[in-house]
């Protein structure tokens, strides 16, 4: 009798611990699942988050480039006459000029040094497209002073017609004050406009 009293105390034992052990495994399985349900939670509220902010970013994104458009626009308003602005991409004198006048300007007419020395490797207002030799601004006036590269205008291809302003900062040989070259009006510049 002793025998079973000690095994079924040893078995009552055994259950009471069973049973601590699985009180305690469900408590960290309910704890496991309050830690998942906050962090599926939290998880949630940051892809809302970060949405709200991809939203937001993208919003901006639009905002910069209209507000960059509308004042390419305004400056053509803003800028008074003796403003100058630059073409965007490379383009041929016409497209240069084209480029320039539908934004109410005109590819720029060099006619003091301060202009002269202000830009660099870009078309100007200047070409002999109507008679070879005679140079005339885009406003029909004939050129009174140039600021020509030793040798130029040369017309050296027999179809250099209209004028790039050669001068390279980085060329320390090179005057700006002696920076004109006649070149074939189809090659691809920036244009320099004037307003």
């Amino acid at each position: 009798l002793n025998l079973i009293s000690n095994n079924m105390k040893t078995e009552r034992d055994l259950i009471k611990s069973y049973k601590n052990t699985v009180e305690e495994f469900n408590q960290t399985i309910n704890s496991l699942q309050d830690s998942y349900t906050d962090l599926m939670t939290e998880k949630h509220q940051l892809q809302n988050n970060f949405n709200s902010l991809s939203q937001k970013k993208q919003e901006l994104e639009n905002r910069v480039a209209a507000l960059s458009e509308e004042l390419k626009k305004e400056c053509m308003f803003l800028c008074g006459p003796g403003w100058f602005f630059v073409s965007t991409e490379l383009k041929s004198w016409s497209d240069s000029r084209q480029y320039c006048r539908d934004r109410g300007a005109d590819l720029v007419i060099i006619n003091t040094e301060e202009k002269q020395v202000s830009f660099e490797r870009v078309w100007i207002g200047l070409s002999d497209t109507e008679n070879e030799g005679i140079m005339k601004w885009v406003d029909n006036s004939p050129l009174k002073q140039g600021f020509w590269l030793k040798g130029e205008p040369n017309n050296y291809y027999e179809n250099e017609d209209c004028i790039e302003l050669n001068y390279k900062r980085d060329q320390v040989e090179m005057s700006p004050l002696n920076s004109w070259n006649d070149v074939p009006c189809s090659e691809k510049k920036k244009g320099i406009c004037e307003k």
